[in-house]
């Protein structure tokens, strides 16, 4: 019985966890394509990773508008493993019950 409780609260553990980095991904893709400026502010400012805003690079602007669209498909391809997930477990927990 104590084997099947921690089991239990591990893959609570790790849905929590893939929750969170679904919705983390998904909000980094939203925030760098409705805000990329703010985003390539953030980045220069912090890291001097990328060029300030507003320097005349089209380029990184349209690497930031890419990357941004692979996020959102990343974020979304991960939402669907998750729903799949707990699709999943409610079957499996409802063929328990039936038993």
């Amino acid at each position: 019985m104590d084997n099947s409780r921690q089991d239990m609260n591990r893959g609570l553990f790790v849905l929590v966890l893939q929750l969170l980095v679904c919705v983390s991904v998904t909000g980094l893709g939203l925030w760098m394509l409705l805000r990329p400026r703010s985003f390539q502010a953030f980045l220069n400012d912090e890291f001097q990773l990328l060029p300030p805003p507003g320097a005349g690079n089209r380029f990184v602007a349209l690497l930031l508008g890419l990357f941004s669209l692979f996020l959102l498909w990343y974020g979304y391809a991960l939402a669907r493993g998750f729903l799949g997930e707990i699709l999943f477990l409610g079957r499996v927990i409802d063929r328990l019950v039936k038993g």
